[in-house]
């Protein structure tokens, strides 16, 4: 809600509220205009297609605010028709200066890390389809009998498949992999 605060210190937009998930955003939206949106890639689960889908209903700038600076899913959220990114570790006079500068018509990305169009990128580090698969059971908190009922395998070759995800990815544990899955499961967005 601090955020919500800022806005409303920054720019003259008019009342401001707050979704805490890509169907309720997506609610609200189909019944009122906004001048600025920002959306929570955590809190819409990192689905850049439903990031596109809050850019075209909103008719609105948008900006897409993460946890933590993450190169790769700027140019995702650019890609989705965001016109900003920001972190929420960002100081305040940065957050201040994004959001004038994309109410005023501008953009704002990190340029560290530009993503590949049209290769996703769990291709790009070697993930085969099925260890795509596992990884987007970790990251909605699967445990490893889970994985294996959903997807018809044992046990043992979820194993298996988890100490290839780490080591393609670099993530040391589970959890790291689950928090940097969005990097490598996002879609790929043709501009």
């Amino acid at each position: 809600m601090a955020i919500v605060d800022l806005v409303s210190q920054v720019a003259d937009l008019g009342p401001a509220s707050y979704a805490a998930s890509l169907s309720a955003a997506l609610e609200a939206l189909s019944n009122r205009r906004t001048n600025l949106l920002l959306v929570d890639l955590f809190s819409i689960g990192f689905d850049f297609e439903g990031l596109r889908q809050l850019v075209t209903a909103s008719g609105a700038p948008v900006i897409a605010i993460d946890d933590r600076p993450n190169p790769s899913f700027a140019a995702l959220a650019e890609m989705a028709g965001a016109r900003g990114y920001l972190s929420k570790n960002s100081e305040l006079d940065m957050f201040r200066s994004v959001i004038r500068a994309v109410v005023e018509g501008g953009e704002h990305f990190p340029r560290e890390a530009p993503v590949r169009r049209g290769r996703s990128s769990g291709a790009l580090l070697g993930l085969s389809p099925r260890q795509r698969d596992v990884l987007k059971c970790i990251a909605v908190g699967m445990s490893n009998q889970e994985i294996a009922r959903s997807l018809g395998i044992s046990p043992g070759t979820v194993k298996l498949h988890i100490h290839a995800i780490l080591r393609l990815t670099g993530a040391r544990n589970r959890t790291e992999a689950a928090l940097i899955a969005g990097r490598f499961l996002a879609p790929t967005i043709d501009g």
